[in-house]
This record gives C-alpha cells, structure tokens and sequence, in this order.
C-alpha cells in the first residue's frame, strides 16, 4: 500500500480513475489516500497527477509525481 496526495483541483478526476482500480481510503483530511500498486501505476500510465507522501513503514518520500 501507498499514500498519495491527489491534489485538491484534480481531486475528482483522479478519484474517479481510482475507484475504476479498486477501493481506495481515506487516511487525512489533507486529501491523502491509501492506495495498492495496480492503482499506482494506473496513475502513472494515466498520467494523472499526484504526490506520493510516504510508505506505511514510515519512511517519507514527499516525492511529486504524476
């Protein structure tokens, strides 16, 4: 699993395109999700944009993205 920051502005069509994937959860109010890596990489095939925030082992990234 991975936590992604969907910008607010792109906010639904990423959602969207995310739920075609697979579910998806909510883990802040800050538009931050949890997400598997098929929808991932769905992202990046789509080129949809996003910011990978971290790792569930706790590692930071704040890598952008998408």
């Amino acid at each position: 699993m991975h936590k992604i920051r969907i910008p607010q502005q792109h906010w639904g069509r990423v959602w969207k395109a995310l739920l075609t994937i697979g579910p998806v959860t909510r883990i802040s109010l800050d538009y931050v999700y949890l997400v598997t890596d098929r929808q991932l990489q769905f992202l990046r095939r789509k080129k949809l944009p996003f910011e990978l925030v971290g790792t569930l082992n706790g590692s930071v990234l704040d890598k952008q993205d998408g």
